[in-house]
């Protein structure tokens, strides 16, 4: 995969007291720092903002997105779609 994040992208943490951890991306700054979520400890009112070079691509969903950005879903729920990301490693 290439290393261009956009908005849908699940992505594992590389470095951090969240290493190893799956976070879907919900934005990007104007600087390039990615704003992520996983449902469990960083939720949807708080995501992490951390730096793309601290983060690898391990896939794309835009049904997660989707429903994340239609406010459709809770954070359990996010959190357990994102397990089977983690299963997949």
């Amino acid at each position: 995969m290439d290393n261009k994040f956009v908005v849908g992208d699940i992505v594992k943490s590389l470095l951090g007291h969240d290493q190893n951890n799956i976070f879907i991306v919900t934005g990007i700054d104007k600087n390039g720092f990615l704003f992520i979520i996983d449902g469990k400890y960083r939720k949807r009112g708080n995501p992490k903002k951390k730096n793309q070079k601290h983060l690898i691509k391990i896939g794309h969903d835009d049904l997660i997105l989707e429903k994340v950005n239609l406010n459709i879903t809770t954070d359990t729920e996010i959190y357990n779609m994102l397990k089977v990301y983690k299963i997949k490693e």
